[in-house]
């Protein structure tokens, strides 16, 4: 198996620090801001209907 690509991306500092607040909370369930963000990313795509979708599409070289 390899190794996962990952990519920088920029958060405001404004919704960064909301994200931390709720993983310091800790009644989510997220051990961490990335975590939280993959998680919303995530849903968010699949509500718009794309996200399993992409999962047959062969990536680029």
């Amino acid at each position: 198996m390899g190794r996962k690509k990952y990519r920088i991306i920029g958060l405001p500092e404004e919704l960064f620090l909301d994200c931390e607040k709720i993983v310091k909370f800790g009644n989510y369930g997220y051990s961490s801001v990335s975590e939280l963000v993959k998680d919303a990313v995530r849903r968010r795509l699949e509500s718009l209907g794309v996200y399993r979708s992409l999962e047959n599409v062969p990536e680029e070289d």
